[in-house]
């Protein structure tokens, strides 16, 4: 059985309203509208606190996109790049059956954020940006969430248990340095200059401060536990515990494909037998 990937490119939208957005002299606000009514796309959770984070993300991006629109009007999609990590990842994980979902490519805020996300009840889409390049890591880690989805039923929606969301990303950034070795574990996970430091220097009460919400599927923990600044005052904790959590799972000898297996109703117990050896493990 074949893969196949279906692409939708929004990267004439962008340009459609970034013409529109420079043909006369507009403040933010009338901007912000534009970009709502001709392009209205970003990574960013739904609702009410991903719209303004949409916002923020287009104003601190406006003044660069100047310099990179000759690029973003010349991009042209690699599905092949695409197809071969995908086979990789299957392998790693352990899935033989084909698998069916969307590419959407979009313009976004120099963020460099790519993601998932539910698109209809069968398929996945993966949301690449074009504006920054797309990495062997980021296509791994990206592909690792797709398969991950078929082989432990995951429903990919934005609000899952934090329990659900700590294992999914931590296997993607562990598959991704297994896939492309060789790299600083930084250029894996890290969002920020300084991060992984910083999430390891507070590694204990990041820990215990995102223990109790295991279970907690609201859009407000998620949001501060990859948005916000969980509760050391630290950037994506829940991501720094993924990549935490899935190391000690390798050190016990679990394969990625037995941690691909397990079903999202049981992720939040399960994860509460192993923190403690988080707790227990010295950091770096």
């Amino acid at each position: 059985m074949n893969d196949h990937i279906e692409i939708h490119n929004l990267v004439p939208k962008f340009l459609e309203f970034y013409k529109k957005a420079t043909t006369k002299d507009i403040d933010c606000e009338e901007r912000w509208e534009l970009w709502k009514k001709y392009y209205n796309f970003a990574a960013v959770p739904p609702g009410e606190n991903g719209e303004g984070i949409a916002k923020k993300l287009l104003n601190e991006a406006w003044d660069k996109y100047s310099d990179y629109i000759s690029l973003i009007e010349n991009w042209e999609p690699d599905e092949s790049l695409v197809l071969g990590y995908l086979t990789e990842v299957k392998k790693v994980l352990g899935y033989d059956r084909a698998v069916n979902f969307i590419i959407i490519y979009f313009v976004g805020g120099f963020e460099n954020n790519p993601f998932v996300a539910p698109y209809d009840q069968e398929r996945i889409a993966l949301c690449l940006p074009v504006e920054c390049d797309t990495s062997d890591i980021i296509l791994s880690h990206e592909l690792t969430h797709i398969v991950h989805s078929k082989t432990a039923n995951l429903k990919s929606e934005w609000e899952r248990t934090i329990g659900s969301a700590i294992l999914q990303e931590g296997l993607a950034t562990r598959v991704s340095k297994y896939l492309v070795p060789g790299k600083q574990d930084e250029q894996y996970i890290e969002y920020t200059k300084g991060w992984l430091k910083s999430c390891e220097a507070k590694k204990k009460e990041i820990v215990k401060g995102i223990l109790p919400y295991l279970d907690d599927s609201s859009s407000e923990a998620l949001t501060k536990f990859t948005f916000g600044t969980g509760t050391t005052g630290n950037e994506r904790e829940l991501y720094f515990v993924g990549w935490e959590i899935v190391k000690i799972l390798q050190k016990q000898g679990i394969t990625f494909k037995q941690i691909a297996s397990i079903e999202e109703k049981e992720i939040p117990n399960y994860l509460r037998e192993v923190f403690p050896l988080l707790l227990e493990e010295e950091s770096p």
